[in-house]
C-alpha cells in the first residue's frame, strides 16, 4: 500500500480512511470528467455531504464526527485523488469557519454554524486575501464598522476559494484604525458573512492554470450588514484567530497534494512496466528508479510529516513550525514528483489524456496558496530559532592544551577581571576559537566576572574610541557584539599567542 495507517490512529481514523480510499477508488474517472470540462463537481460534494465527512472534524456534540485534525486530514488525502475541485470545496470549509468556531466561538455560536457543515448543509470560504493585500495580511484593508447589533463591511477579498459556491464566508476585516491598536495588532476581528446578505456578491472568477473546476474568485462588500453575533471572540482578535487558523489550514492544504502525488506514483511505475523502448520495460532503466524512488521518499516524509503535524494539532501542541514545514516540503516535493512522472512516462504524461499532466498544472499554487514557500520558511526560521534558543547557544570552546587547537567544552572557563585589559584578553581569546566571529553581549558577560551592564558598555565604548575593539550595535544605538581590532589583538597579546601549525608542516615553510 501506498499508504498506510499511522501508529496513533485510533480504529475510527483506520475504517475512515478506508472508507474515503474506496470513495475515490470509485470516483476517479468522474474527478478526471471534471479535469476537462471544468465544471464544478456539486454532484461529488453532495456525496461527501451526505456520508458525513464534512462532520470529521467537528465534536459529536454539535452533530459531526469526532475525528478530529486527523480525521478531516484523512479526508482531504483521499478526496484529493478525485478532483482538486472536490478537495478544495472540502478543505476549504473546513479552514474557512468551522475550525475558527470551534477553537474561539462561543457556545452559540458553535451550536448554530457547526452543525449545519456536519449535516452537509453549508460550505465555507475564508477571506483574507485582497487586491493590494496578500501575505501582509495584517495590512487588511476590508473595514467593518460596528453600528448599534450590526457590522457594517465594505471593501474586497480576491484569490478566495469556493467564491459563490460557499455558504458561509470567514471574513477577516479592520475594525479600528488606532496606531496602539495596530502595534499590538488588535486591529483585526473576524466574522461570519452568509451568502446572500444584501451588498455581498461575486465581483469575478479566476481564470486558473490549475484546479480545474474550482471557483476562484473575486468578492465585493458594499455596506454588508452581519450581526453583531457573528463576530468570533471579541473585536480585535481577528490577527490570533488568523494565525492559528493557518496552522490547521497548512495541514489540511498540504494534505490536498498527497492524493495526486499517489496517483501520479502509481501512473509512474505502471506506465514504465508497460512501456517497451529498446527491448526491455523503461521501468528496468536505473535512471526512471532512481526518479520513481526520490517519489517513495517524497510521498513518505510528506505524509509523516503531515499527520505529525496534524497530531499535535489534536493534542493541542504547539505545531506552528511542524505545520509550515509539512506545507513547505508536500509544495515543493509535489512540483519534482509531477516532474519525474512526466519525464518517465515521456511525451504521454505531457498529453492532457494522462491525469498526471493536469497534477502537474497544480503544482505552483500549492507553493502559493496557505502561505507561500517564502513565508514558510520566515515562520520557520522565526519560530524555531526562537524555541530552540537554548540548543542553538554556540557550545563554550577552549584551546587544547596539547593539541593547541579549539574544542568544545562543558568547562565553566576562568572569568577575567571586568577591566579594559580583562575585556580586551576576552576578545583575543575569542580570535583564537572563533576568528571571524564577534562576541555576543551574553558571551563577554560570562567571560567577566560581575560585570554590570552599564559597566560593560562604558568598557566597549571606551575600546572602541581607541581603536581596539570593533563594535556591532543596533538601529538604536545600543552595543550588541563585540570583536577586538587589529591594534586590538596586537595590545591584548604577544604575536606568538596567536601562532599555530600543524605537526605535519614542515618548519622550512614557516616564516
Amino acid at each position: 500500500m501506498l499508504t498506510k495507517p499511522f501508529p496513533w490512529w485510533n480504529d475510527r481514523h483506520k475504517k475512515l480512511a478506508e472508507e474515503t480510499k474506496d470513495f475515490a477508488d470509485k470516483n476517479l474517472g468522474r474527478g478526471e470528467e471534471v479535469a476537462w470540462t471544468k465544471e464544478f463537481p456539486m454532484d461529488l460534494v453532495r456525496q461527501v455531504q451526505e456520508k458525513g465527512w464534512f462532520g470529521a472534524l467537528i465534536p459529536e456534540d454539535y452533530g459531526g464526527m469526532g475525528l478530529g485534525v486527523t480525521g478531516s486530514t484523512i479526508v482531504a488525502e483521499e478526496l484529493s485523488r478525485v478532483c482538486s475541485a472536490l478537495c478544495g470545496a472540502y478543505s476549504v470549509t473546513m479552514f474557512g469557519g468551522v475550525e475558527q468556531v470551534l477553537l474561539y466561538g462561543s457556545e452559540e455560536q458553535k451550536k448554530k454554524w457547526l452543525p449545519p457543515v456536519a449535516k452537509g448543509e453549508v460550505t465555507g470560504a475564508i477571506c483574507i486575501t485582497e487586491p493590494a493585500v496578500g501575505s501582509d495580511a495584517a495590512s487588511i484593508e476590508t473595514t467593518a464598522r460596528r453600528e448599534g447589533d450590526e457590522y457594517v463591511i465594505n471593501g474586497k477579498k480576491r484569490f478566495i476559494t469556493n467564491a459563490g459556491v460557499a455558504d458561509m464566508y470567514l471574513v477577516y476585516a479592520k475594525t479600528s484604525d488606532k496606531p496602539e491598536d495596530k502595534a499590538k495588532y488588535a486591529h483585526l476581528s473576524a466574522l461570519l458573512v452568509k451568502k446572500g446578505t444584501p451588498g455581498f456578491s461575486v465581483e469575478k472568477i479566476n481564470e486558473l492554470q490549475g484546479w480545474a473546476g474550482l471557483p476562484n474568485g473575486f468578492l465585493n462588500f458594499d455596506d454588508v450588514r452581519v450581526p453583531a453575533e457573528n463576530l468570533i471572540a471579541g473585536e480585535g482578535m481577528g490577527w490570533k484567530i488568523l494565525v492559528d487558523g493557518l496552522n490547521f489550514e497548512r495541514v489540511t492544504f498540504a494534505a490536498g497534494m498527497l492524493g495526486p502525488i499517489r496517483e501520479a506514483i502509481k501512473y509512474a511505475v505502471s506506465y514504465g512496466e508497460r512501456r517497451i523502448q529498446f527491448g526491455q520495460p523503461t521501468v528496468n532503466f536505473e535512471t526512471n528508479q532512481f526518479r520513481i524512488a526520490d517519489m517513495f521518499a517524497g510521498l513518505k516524509t510528506s505524509r509523516l510529516l503531515i499527520y505529525h503535524a496534524a497530531n499535535l494539532l489534536d493534542i493541542k501542541a504547539e505545531a506552528m513550525a511542524e505545520a509550515a514545514t509539512a506545507k513547505l516540503y508536500t509544495s515543493e516535493v509535489y512540483e519534482k514528483i509531477m516532474s519525474d512522472a512526466i519525464q518517465v512516462m515521456g511525451g504521454d504524461g505531457w498529453t492532457h489524456f494522462y491525469p498526471v499532466e493536469s497534477f502537474m498544472r497544480d503544482s505552483k499554487v500549492n507553493q502559493i496558496g496557505a502561505g507561500t514557500s517564502e513565508v514558510m520558511r520566515l515562520v520557520i526560521y522565526r519560530g524555531e530559532t526562537r524555541a530552540m534558543a537554548k540548543d542553538l547557544k554556540l557550545p563554550k570552546r577552549k584551546v587544547h592544551e596539547r593539541l593547541g587547537v579549539p574544542i568544545s567544552t562543558t568547562e565553566q572557563l576562568p572569568a577575567k577581571e571586568a577591566s579594559e585589559k580583562g575585556l580586551l584578553e576576552v576578545l583575543a581569546e575569542n580570535y583564537c576559537l572563533n576568528p571571524g566571529l564577534f562576541m555576543t553581549w551574553t558571551d563577554m558577560k560570562e567571560r567577566l566576572a560581575n560585570v554590570a551592564d552599564d559597566v560593560l558598555t562604558g568598557l566597549l565604548t571606551s575600546l572602541e574610541q581607541k581603536g581596539l575593539a570593533v563594535l556591532y550595535k543596533d538601529r538604536k544605538g545600543t552595543i550588541q557584539m563585540a570583536r577586538a581590532s587589529y591594534k586590538g589583538l596586537k595590545e591584548a597579546k604577544p604575536f606568538e599567542y596567536y601562532k599555530w601549525y600543524p605537526e605535519w608542516l614542515s618548519k622550512d615553510y614557516i616564516f
